[in-house]
């Protein structure tokens, strides 16, 4: 088992000569090897090591008795030790989360804390070959893809700083057993990993035990096909990066994906499109499961203006071209600039655009502006209040030169401007009747005639990127 773990550490580059490993050491049998196959490592490799313990608040006088024997067990020995004490039901109850929810918070403060306090890079957990197993059925049975059934790896990066590596992830629980059992190592038995209300409990109890029946060797042979998934899962992953540079439109917090071009892949690459590009927008996957990634491309089959509302706030919502992907845009709301026009040009500002404005003197023969973002309106034809806002219920314009009218929600439907920009979009208003959709339709009621003697001259002069291209 030693040479195991050596191999694993040289061949995954988990440590190096000269630095300090903090073990996460509860009292189990896990944690309580980790930390002693460190140590008997440690002149071998060039290291030092430290160790950290943390007493959730949980299980009363048992965590007490852990606690005592971590402390007893490293001051024997001569480790350094950090013990942090955390009442994880309150958290867990403050933040309405599960109990091991909140537990994996707490334990990942509490290791970045801790490498702070040791001034080192690099935090051990006891994860083995059996948790490996656990886990991939875990996932499996809850439905996960490919990413969640390819395994722990030994090494990653923390989100505060370092790294955390996993030297025990090769061996499996029974060698450890028998590892402690031969040196005559105590450790502590925790009587939660007895109860069956946990799932993955069950898991470690019923059902790799029933496994290790059929084939004694079930455990490794489900890491070993974890493995196998996760260098798939690599491969495909850098296809499907390939794919979004090629054929996906990224713009600030937001990517548009081609529907045809999607419907052309197989689903299992399609699906890691998806994840790839809600990764970039969101820089996680947490609680982003198979179920999302196949409700995101059942949208291929819908109407546009189909909608999935995804974890972590993203939003996919099927267009006539592709499905965007992102975070919405806020509506538009109560915000409203009003407008006083005077002779001399005035500035204004909406959503981050810019706009002048300015009253002009009606002349026989003036030329009106033929541009998209500068606008002539008769003045003096205002009924209400004048202003610059986004969209609200009710709002119109006279459409046709008859006077039929049309709502702008309407407009912006056939003009297929996506859902997710509507409230964005300016709006010049006299009241619910709307002047201009500034970079569209403006309405008939308020055109320059021969019988205009003041003319409102507006234009939009900046705005956010990409908007008035």
């Amino acid at each position: 088992m030693i040479q195991t773990v050596l191999e694993t550490i040289q061949r995954e580059n988990l440590l190096q000569a000269g630095e300090m490993a903090v073990a996460g050491v509860s009292g189990g049998a896990d944690s309580v090897c980790l930390l002693s196959v460190l140590l008997e490592l440690s002149e071998a490799l060039g290291i030092r090591v430290g160790a950290v313990h943390i007493n959730h608040g949980i299980r009363g006088r048992e965590a007490e008795r852990d606690e005592e024997f971590v402390r007893g067990f490293c001051r024997e020995r001569g480790v350094p030790l950090l013990v942090y004490r955390r009442d994880v039901p309150a958290m867990a109850a403050e933040k309405k989360l599960s109990l091991e929810e909140a537990g994996r918070i707490v334990r990942r403060q509490c290791f970045s804390r801790a490498l702070e306090e040791f001034s080192a890079g690099t935090a051990a957990a006891a994860h083995n070959q059996n948790d490996n197993a656990e886990t991939f059925l875990f996932r499996l049975f809850r439905g996960s893809g490919l990413s969640g059934l390819s395994g722990m790896e030994a090494k990653i990066d923390l989100p505060d700083g370092g790294k955390l590596v996993r030297p025990l992830l090769h061996v499996s629980r029974k060698e450890i057993e028998a590892y402690l059992a031969e040196k005559g190592i105590s450790f502590c038995q925790d009587s939660t990993n007895r109860e069956e209300s946990y799932s993955r409990n069950r898991i470690r109890l019923r059902i790799l035990p029933q496994a290790e029946q059929i084939n004694e060797q079930a455990v490794s042979h489900i890491v070993q096909a974890a493995a196998m998934i996760g260098q798939l899962e690599r491969e495909q992953e850098e296809r499907a990066a390939s794919w979004i540079r090629d054929h996906c439109v990224r713009e600030g917090n937001f990517a548009q994906i081609p529907c045809r071009e999607l419907g052309e892949m197989g689903r299992v690459q399609a699906g890691l499109v998806i994840r790839k590009t809600a990764e970039e927008l969101s820089g996680s996957l947490k609680d982003l499961s198979l179920v999302h990634t196949e409700s995101v491309l059942g949208l291929l089959e819908k109407q546009p203006g189909r909608r999935v509302q995804l974890p972590a706030g993203l939003l996919a919502v099927r267009e006539s071209g592709g499905i965007w992907l992102g975070y919405p845009e806020t509506e538009a709301g109560e915000e409203e600039i009003l407008l006083d026009p005077r002779e001399e040009e005035q500035e204004a500002q909406l959503f981050g655009m810019g706009f002048s404005y300015r009253l002009l003197p009606a002349a026989p023969g003036q030329k009106i502006p033929e541009n998209r973002y500068t606008k002539w309106f008769d003045y003096d034809r205002i009924k209400d209040r004048l202003s610059l806002r986004g969209r609200r219920p009710g709002d119109w314009f006279s459409a046709f030169r008859d006077g039929r009218r049309q709502t702008v929600k309407a407009y912006m439907i056939n003009e297929k401007i996506p859902a997710r920009e509507r409230g964005r979009i300016p709006l010049l208003a006299d009241g619910s009747h709307v002047l201009w959709i500034v970079g569209g339709r403006i309405s008939e009621d308020y055109k320059v005639t021969s019988d205009t003697r003041r003319i409102l001259e507006i234009k939009f002069k900046r705005g956010e990127a990409g908007y008035g291209k």
